[in-house]
């Protein structure tokens, strides 16, 4: 057995022992949020077709992209709708896609040398497995976007060989996947193909290689467009929701950079309100009326809305700021109490399960005197709630480990990967290099319009890269040292 094989089965028993040591003390159907993707998934098991992500019978739908359905509404036919058999199955597949995607990259990396490569393979095991939220924490497109990542690195990297037949293979996969995943991945593969074609132009027959995976692209884009043209009456290529993300982020958000709450309280997932208006109007409805306003909005003040794509790009690539959002309630409500925070904005009421404190990171000053004026009949335990709340959100957000994160999942991987052009004298690693073109394209979608931490996730394989390549430029460099006399 080889070093890397060796190694990825290394990485995925200790990916397999994250995963259950996560997840074990809650193993149980409500251990993922299934949320938009499982409630698809659910309608296709149950024969309703692509439609309903927020339940309710609300009819077809382009809200979510359709392989991570596709791939849940298999596993809710062989265990069950939403069971814990089937949060099980999830749970077993989101360890072999990230074991996949690990396979994947020490594969790829081999023939760069055993700094890379294990520096890499290291640094991704270790994101996955201790990144709070992370994707063995959370159902969430991040354990596709992962494997799909590291194969187009691989398929890049492979396809420029002399025998280039498998790498051939892998971009023409990934080129009909990606589309159907997210805009990010849809992107980077094009601009994988671009390079490629841009590379090869006067070789007709390696040419080849990037208008097939073009084509593929493109097959796959028209058939889901084809799709939901007949299934919504309306051109969608990607997503329908294009207009209500560009609303929530540039003007829902002061900042360009949603915070929990501002997502809780336009989300038809979790506001009534708003998931009535999403009922009676239809999807494509709906979100055509977050146009006119946010288009009114860029144009009235363009420059606010270029500083938005500036904070996104910093969040992305300096300090990508993580908050939890509302934050849940302990307290039972005396009666009239919870009604009365939440026509003040203060709660989001859940239903029998209680609620979120909706402006947890506001100043507690500010929020003490909100309090007093609400006439509250028990306004000491709603106080001591929040209080305890905001001191819990503050030590793991706002502390040394919550700052720490927010770099090393934006920030730090960039220096890496500058500083491993710098001792290699200017130039990076192919690997490198092609991680940088991919994270960007799985960026620039979501740096114009609408980015947070979730957005980071997908990024895990190819931030590793960027460590790996470090890791080789620093033993290079110490190699070529000069001992001391």
């Amino acid at each position: 057995m080889g070093p890397s094989r060796l190694l990825a089965w290394t990485g995925l028993a200790a990916l397999a022992a994250a995963a259950l040591c996560h997840n074990m003390p809650r193993l149980s159907a409500g251990m993922f949020d299934w949320a938009e993707p499982g409630n698809v998934a659910a309608a296709l098991a149950q024969g309703r077709g692509f439609s309903d992500p927020f339940d309710g019978g609300t009819g077809a739908t382009a809200w979510v992209s359709p392989l991570p359905a596709w791939v849940e509404a298999a596993v809710f036919l062989c265990f069950g709708v939403k069971t814990a058999a089937a949060a099980r199955a999830m749970l077993a597949l989101t360890v072999l896609g990230l074991g996949a995607a690990n396979a994947l990259l020490l594969s790829a990396l081999a023939p760069f040398g055993a700094w890379m490569r294990g520096a890499a393979s290291v640094a991704f095991l270790a994101a996955c497995a201790l990144v709070p939220g992370g994707p063995l924490e959370v159902l969430s497109e991040a354990w596709l976007d992962l494997p799909l990542s590291a194969a187009l690195l691989w398929a890049a990297l492979g396809a420029g060989r002399p025998n280039g037949r498998r790498g051939a293979a892998a971009l023409f996969a990934v080129a009909l996947l990606a589309p159907l995943e997210n805009a990010g991945l849809a992107v980077a593969a094009g601009l994988v193909v671009l390079v490629l074609a841009g590379s090869w132009g006067g070789d007709a027959r390696r040419l080849l290689v990037p208008v097939l995976a073009a084509a593929a692209a493109a097959v796959s884009v028209g058939a889901w467009s084809a799709r939901n043209a007949a299934a919504l009456g309306r051109f969608v290529p990607l997503k329908s929701n294009f207009w209500f993300e560009l609303h929530l982020a540039n003007v829902d958000s002061a900042d360009g950079l949603p915070r929990m709450e501002t997502v809780l309280r336009r989300l038809p997932f979790f506001d009534t309100g708003e998931f009535a208006r999403y009922c009676r109007m239809g999807e494509m409805a709906y979100v055509e009326s977050f146009r006119a306003p946010a288009v009114a909005a860029l144009r009235a003040d363009p420059a606010h809305f270029a500083g938005n794509v500036l904070r996104r790009l910093g969040a992305a690539a300096v300090f990508c700021r993580r908050e939890g959002g509302g934050q849940p309630t302990s307290l039972r409500f005396a009666p009239g109490d919870e009604a009365l925070l939440a026509a003040s904005g203060e709660l989001i009421a859940m239903g029998p399960s209680g609620g979120l404190w909706a402006r947890i990171d506001a100043p507690p000053s500010l929020e003490r005197q909100k309090f007093r004026q609400l006439g509250l009949r028990d306004e000491a335990g709603a106080w001591q709630d929040w209080l305890e709340k905001r001191l819990a959100y503050d030590a793991r957000y706002r502390g040394p480990g919550g700052m720490a994160l927010g770099f090393l999942t934006a920030g730090v991987p960039v220096v890496a990967l500058l500083l491993s052009a710098l001792f290699a004298g200017g130039r990076m690693a192919p690997p490198a290099a092609w991680a940088a073109v991919i994270a960007f394209g799985m960026l620039l979608p979501f740096v114009l319009v609408n980015h947070n931490d979730r957005h980071q996730l997908p990024l895990l394989a190819m931030q590793a890269v960027a460590v790996g390549a470090f890791a080789r430029a620093a033993a290079g460099l110490l190699a070529r040292k000069p001992a001391p006399p």
